[in-house]
């Protein structure tokens, strides 16, 4: 420590401007310590900073160059390099080539106005790793006068910045896939615009059945399937990738000109088109994708926005269409949120309600049952039927509350025409797939029928075709137990979705409702009579019902009948009428 500096300042002389403090700091509760301080000879306290964990540097501030006139034992450790490779060097080369972090700048401003100033910077090591140290410099002087000399404190934090890094980074990127997350895309998108001149492209990706595998393949095998997709956009050199949510995926990408967005969503197209290859199965998976192509003073948020409400009409379109965003799309969306609200209001102002539609034995012409149609009574525009509303009560999911309403309406208005009838009428439900998929069927069915003390034998549940896509062992036990509790089964408008024998055959149910379109025009299409006909003769062969729907003339009931067809209902039976309406027909 005896050194000296080339304008022959010893150490011992910077030590006692300089560094006397740092022996002397803390307590000073007992006169005696204060005096065993400084009485210590200068090589001991000089001693003492080599035993500091933290490393010690001095740079003289009059020579041109501030080089280094000192540097401790950690300091050292923490660089790789010896004191005399670091003496009389000044301390940026230890930045590297990496001179472009902004803390840098606030050094240089400090060291120009000879403050102080404590930052955390990413310097490198001689072997060339990289180390992240929290610097704290300080100014003395040795003259009594102007600051003569900078101290520098560094300590090595790398570990804490990689801890910091990986939390920061987990709170940005979607844990499956390793993209980001859709709070982190909106924050990157705006970071993107600010950064650059062009337009930018937003489009938003949506993996069509999702469901399907996760429940044909497994949940494990759904996601490798994600993980792959992230893989393949990503290695589209996409500027952003992002998870949205289960089954979407969003990306942004600046472009020079407007015109070049097609040709980069086609080539996204591409990156996504060939069969996934996963647990030993290759799976063909179809996407729907919409897309907006905005300015950089365009608001990050409302360009997600419009993307996804040109997604919704690719989903809506039967081939999946690539669909750019218009002026259209955002109306229609504005709509559907205006139509959520105003479900909302509905469900809190019981505005939904029923009316039902006779079923008749067809041989006698006596009431049997009905078919009960859900009704939305809107308030501006009058009664809704379900096409209106229900598809998007089933996206938003509130078809859940809807339908829980709707089934105990239903059973309680079964309880109550029943009562005291020597023959029961046989009510009809319509059940959306989000309802079985999502809801404990057999409980909550069990726990209505109970609380309305309606019998299960009064209660059928209609179930659509696309339903019986999924014949998972989950989903047939789901409707065994809804069997074992009484409650009938029928397959609605069979024939003109997934119609598929073995469904008669792997499935408990009880009833086949024949579609509308075989039966009008029956007595002039051979077709729709073999077809019609062939139904019938495999229903009653294995036991089921068999209910004709849109019977609309005496000889579509005379064929139907002749044809040996059980039920039918129909405008020539009676038209859907509300629940006092009904009951006068009795």
């Amino acid at each position: 420590m005896g050194e000296t500096n080339s304008r022959g300042t010893s150490m011992t002389e910077i030590f006692k401007a300089g560094f006397g403090s740092l022996i002397r700091s803390g307590p000073a509760a007992d006169p005696r310590d204060e005096h065993l301080r400084s009485n210590l000879p200068e090589s001991i306290k000089a001693r003492l900073l080599d035993l500091s964990r933290d490393g010690v540097a001095i740079s003289d501030l009059r020579e041109k160059s501030m080089a280094l006139v000192y540097v401790n034992r950690a300091f050292q450790d923490i660089t790789g390099y010896s004191s005399g490779e670091l003496l009389g060097r000044n301390c940026r080369f230890l930045q590297g080539n990496d001179r472009l972090q902004p803390e840098i700048q606030s050094v240089r401003d400090a060291v120009a106005r000879r403050s102080d100033v404590a930052v955390t910077l990413k310097n490198y090591r001689k072997d060339g790793s990289c180390f992240w140290n929290e610097l704290h410099l300080a100014t003395f002087s040795i003259t009594g006068g102007e600051p003569t000399h900078y101290a520098g404190l560094i300590r090595n934090v790398t570990a804490g910045k990689a801890a910091a890094d990986q939390i920061a980074q987990s709170t940005r990127a979607d844990l499956l896939t390793g993209v980001l997350n859709r709070y982190a895309f909106v924050e990157d998108v705006g970071i993107l615009q600010r950064a650059g001149q062009g337009p930018i492209l937003l489009a938003k990706i949506d993996m069509a059945r999702f469901h399907d595998i996760n429940e044909g393949y497994g949940y494990d095998v759904g996601d490798q399937v994600l993980m792959q997709i992230a893989r393949r956009l990503t290695s589209t050199g996409a500027a952003l990738v992002c998870r949205t949510g289960s089954n979407d995926f969003a990306l942004a990408q600046p472009l020079r000109h407007a015109d070049e967005a097609r040709a980069t969503i086609d080539m996204m197209r591409q990156s996504l088109a060939p069969r996934y290859l996963v647990a030993g199965a290759t799976i063909s998976i179809r996407f729907a994708m919409g897309y907006v192509v905005g300015n950089r003073t365009a608001d990050a948020m409302t360009l997600v926005r419009h993307a996804g409400a040109a997604l919704h009409r690719s989903k809506s379109s039967a081939f999946l269409d690539v669909c750019a965003f218009s002026s259209e799309d955002d109306r229609r969306a504005r709509n559907r949120l205006r139509m959520t609200s105003e479900m909302q209001q509905a469900l809190e102002h019981d505005e939904f309600h029923f009316h039902y539609q006779p079923q008749a034995d067809l041989a006698t012409g006596a009431i049997v049952g009905a078919e009960a149609l859900l009704r939305w009574h809107h308030g501006l525009f009058g009664t809704q039927s379900p096409d209106k509303f229900i598809g998007h009560a089933e996206e938003t999911g509130l078809i859940l509350d809807i339908g829980a309403r709707g089934f105990r309406a239903v059973a309680d208005y079964a309880a109550r025409m029943n009562k005291d009838r020597k023959t029961p009428i046989t009510f009809s439900f319509n059940i959306s797939p989000i309802e079985f998929k999502l809801r404990d069927m057999p409980k909550f069915v069990s726990d209505v029928l109970s609380a309305s003390g309606a019998d299960p034998a009064w209660i059928k549940l209609e179930l659509t075709e696309s339903l019986m896509v999924d014949s998972s062992a989950e989903m047939l036990s789901i409707m065994k137990h809804l069997r074992d509790l009484g409650i009938g089964l029928s397959i609605d408008d069979f024939g003109t979705g997934y119609a598929n024998l073995r469904y008669l055959e792997d499935f408990p149910i009880t009833e086949i409702k024949i579609d509308r379109g075989f039966v009008k025009g029956l007595a002039q299409s051979r077709s729709k009579r073999v077809i019609v006909e062939s139904i019938i003769r495999i229903s009653r062969e294995l036991g089921f019902h068999v209910v004709a729907e849109g019977i609309e003339t005496e000889e579509e009931r005379a064929l139907l009948v002749k044809m040996k067809c059980d039920f039918g209902q129909g405008y020539l039976f009676g038209r859907p009428v509300n629940a006092a309406g009904f009951e006068l027909l009795f």
